[in-house]
């Protein structure tokens, strides 16, 4: 009985801290002043093989409320029509720049390459890293530096609104806001300057210019392949302060698409978010299973034998339902459909397989592959390496 007393408050810690969490997680602010003159924002759009998802975020983009802005892709060596769709939007609309990516140099990272390539070239006090698969509400922009300027935060970012089109985005997608909730207290987050309390998601980071090139840019993490992650941590080593806000009503993201992409998106940033340390994976991956699925095998096996009592059922009973809770409470936040909260077990299972074959590719496989490149590590230095 004692196992099921500790899983029990486990739970209800983790009820608590989803509680404080949501009580904590602010919207982006709307309404308030700018500076005058106002600061031009630099939006920065890193693009490889980005056909099916450009064109919609730079119409977004376009029907921004801010009136100073900048719009700046750079297509990575793409093998579709990418650069095409840019170049006429561009052709139409000045505030759009189309820049060619250069070869990606050894110890690199693609996306941390073109991001660098990006800020080199960007000429806002602000710079907004986004990416080509997200979509904009009209105040997006304006109410992202007014969050920097409220909270005077060195990076601002944003759980975004995840769009979920198949039954395995459905299960998986949710992890990106319902890890977090659960297991990071944000008060510390936007409080401490503590590296490993901090959180960022990579689809939006906006910056102060000089603040960025202050803890060394994507430049800093080159070799980062979840440099949303590294470059959170650097932004408190270096004493700035970071912001994360509920960004359910700015932004909107595709993150993959049908179960193969989700599959392997996962797989390439869930060991590497976690410095390749197997500890805290394991850690981390072995409570999810305790307090989330373990409960439902046991249900399971004693409705099976007509064990009734309380070790076989009532405790898990129990159980079940303050995970159903948590997961109620945060789907009615983060615009989840409410019959997802009945995956959430199948969500831990499928995170967990994921996040090992994240270690399989890591340390057995050819690397963490994506958009055409596998990435591993010989001695230390980041090699990447063309996949057929």
């Amino acid at each position: 009985m004692l196992y099921h007393v500790i899983i029990t408050l486990l739970l209800l810690g983790i009820l608590a801290n989803v509680l404080n969490n949501l009580r904590l997680l602010r919207q982006m602010p709307r309404h308030g002043p700018f500076p005058h003159p106002l600061p031009l924002v630099s939006v920065l759009i890193p693009a490889r093989d980005e056909e099916r998802n450009i064109g919609r975020c730079l119409e977004s983009l376009l029907r921004q409320d801010y009136p100073r802005l900048e719009i700046l892709v750079l297509d990575d060596e793409s093998s579709d029509r990418t650069a095409e769709i840019v170049a006429q939007l561009a052709a139409g609309h000045p505030q759009i720049r189309l820049l060619r990516g250069q070869p990606l140099p050894p110890g690199w990272h693609g996306k941390t390459h073109a991001c660098h390539q990006l800020a080199r070239a960007a000429r806002g006090e602000w710079l907004l890293f986004t990416d080509a698969d997200t979509i904009h509400a009209p105040d997006a922009v304006s109410s992202a530096l007014r969050a920097a300027l409220e909270t005077q935060a060195g990076l601002v970012s944003l759980f975004p609104r995840a769009i979920m089109g198949t039954f395995w985005e459905k299960v998986a997608l949710p992890m990106i806001t319902v890890g977090p909730m659960c297991y990071l207290p944000l008060g510390l987050i936007n409080r401490t300057r503590h590296p490993l309390l901090t959180l960022a998601i990579g689809p939006f980071l906006f910056f102060r210019r000089d603040f960025y090139w202050r803890i060394g840019g994507h430049e800093a993490v080159r070799q980062d392949i979840a440099e949303d992650v590294f470059l959170a941590r650097l932004v408190k080593r270096y004493g700035g302060r970071l912001a994360l806000m509920d960004g359910t009503h700015t932004v909107s993201v595709r993150f993959y698409r049908g179960l193969e992409e989700t599959w392997r998106g996962f797989s390439k940033s869930s060991f590497p978010a976690f410095d390749y340390d197997l500890r805290p994976l394991l850690g981390l991956l072995s409570l999810n299973l305790a307090v989330f699925v373990a409960p439902l095998g046991f249900l399971a096996i004693g409705l099976w034998h007509g064990w009734m009592g309380p070790f076989w059922v009532g405790f898990p009973l129990l159980q079940l339902s303050i995970g159903l809770l948590i997961r109620r409470l945060l789907a009615q936040r983060f615009d989840h459909e409410w019959w997802t909260v009945l995956l959430h077990p199948l969500m831990v299972l499928f995170a967990t397989l994921m996040s090992l074959n994240s270690v399989r590719w890591a340390w057995f496989g050819s690397g963490m592959a994506w958009k055409g490149r596998s990435y591993h590590f010989d001695e230390g230095h980041l090699v990447c390496r063309a996949r057929g």
